[in-house]
């Protein structure tokens, strides 16, 4: 694609690169231009070029190969071929192959799954989980949104905020470097900013990073903090357990001073399962690695002879509360792939119908 020098400076600041310049030709020969999308609300979308900013909606061309499963529906992070028009508008007419996908946690609830598995940001190299130390440090909800991670190929860290508050907040990332020791841990004070020289340094310049954590975790506070000034919202959280009001309502990508670029999201209330078994026993390695000495292929670790997970188990190699766990998850999991299967084949038949009603009307018009 052809760019003036200072908007190809501009534009690769965003992480554009020579893959997504070679996806964009055919779209270069028709007048469009590539945008990627910083934030999303309500079937409007703002993307910027990394000098402008435009304020985009789907074309009916679009639409009708968004129903044919042809196209994916954006989200913040693509990068979109856009056809501009008049001062800083567009329409987008098609959503660039992506490096990575994230996927909307869902929620289990009384044995069923409820929600769908939809992407709610894409090309995102890395990923914090910001856990509040003082009211919210749980290893098993570490292990949760590392197992989402893991599922959708994102690289995690970990963000351990509001240390000031805790006695002894290196016992909590000693805690969480013990059972994680894959994991890169940073433990943060971000009224204070103690700690955030070392994660500044950790973010590096057209990478981006996404904040992935509950409601009051600090993840609005921390982004100002990296900023060096306010550029989201923040509220007070209750004294007594640390929960807040979701401060941020939709997702927006953030241009740091450095050049990284972080991809704030709301709170997240419950983290369920949106992988398979297969991919939760990859999150759980010291498992997975026991596994492959057990007698049978299909063990299921929990009843069968010969099997290496329940023989360490015993020994005390592995903890309990982890075993239990990898198998809560792993159950949770089996029923999000019986659910998604039946699911896939509505939207299918969906998908047909609506694009047989647009084609109809678009007809009378």
């Amino acid at each position: 694609m052809q760019l003036q020098h200072n908007t190809e400076t501009q534009i690769k600041s965003l992480g554009w690169n020579e893959q997504l310049a070679q996806n964009f030709v055919p779209f270069s020969t028709l007048g469009y231009i590539p945008l990627r999308i910083i934030k999303e609300s309500r079937g409007y979308y703002w993307g910027s070029d990394g000098i402008q900013t435009y304020l985009l909606q789907r074309s009916g061309s679009f639409n009708n190969l968004l129903d044919l499963a042809v196209q994916q529906t954006p989200v913040v992070g693509d990068w979109c071929a856009v056809n501009s028009y008049e001062s800083e508008k567009g329409l987008i007419e098609a959503v660039l192959p992506r490096i990575s996908e994230f996927h909307k946690a869902l929620v289990h609830e009384e044995g069923y799954v409820t929600g769908f598995r939809e992407v709610v940001a894409s090309n995102v190299d890395a990923a914090f989980i910001v856990i509040d130390s003082h009211y919210d440090f749980n290893i098993h909800k570490i292990e949760r949104y590392l197992s989402i991670l893991f599922a959708d190929h994102i690289t995690p860290m970990l963000v351990l905020t509001k240390v000031d508050l805790v006695e002894d907040p290196l016992s909590l990332q000693s805690i969480a470097s013990e059972r994680f020791s894959f994991l890169r841990v940073f433990p943060v004070d971000s009224l204070t900013g103690n700690g955030i020289e070392g994660l500044l340094l950790s973010l590096k310049a057209r990478k981006t990073y996404m904040l992935l954590g509950s409601s009051g975790a600090g993840k609005s506070t921390l982004v100002n903090r990296l900023y060096g000034k306010d550029v989201t919202k923040t509220q007070e959280v209750r004294v007594g357990d640390g929960k807040g009001r979701h401060t941020t309502t939709s997702r927006s990508l953030h241009q740091l001073p450095s050049g990284a670029l972080l991809l704030d999201t709301p709170g997240i209330r419950g983290v369920g399962m949106n992988s398979s078994a297969s991919e939760i026993a990859e999150s759980f390695s010291d498992i997975a690695a026991l596994a492959s000495h057990c007698r049978f292929h299909d063990c299921s670790h929990t009843a069968e002879s010969g099997c290496a997970v329940k023989n360490a188990l015993q020994s005390g190699e592995l903890k309990q509360d982890r075993y239990e766990h990898y198998l809560l998850l792993k159950h949770e999991a089996m029923s999000w792939e019986e659910v998604m299967g039946q699911r896939r084949k509505k939207d299918k038949t969906l998908g047909k119908v609506l694009y047989q009603y647009r084609r109809r009307e678009g007809k009378h018009v």
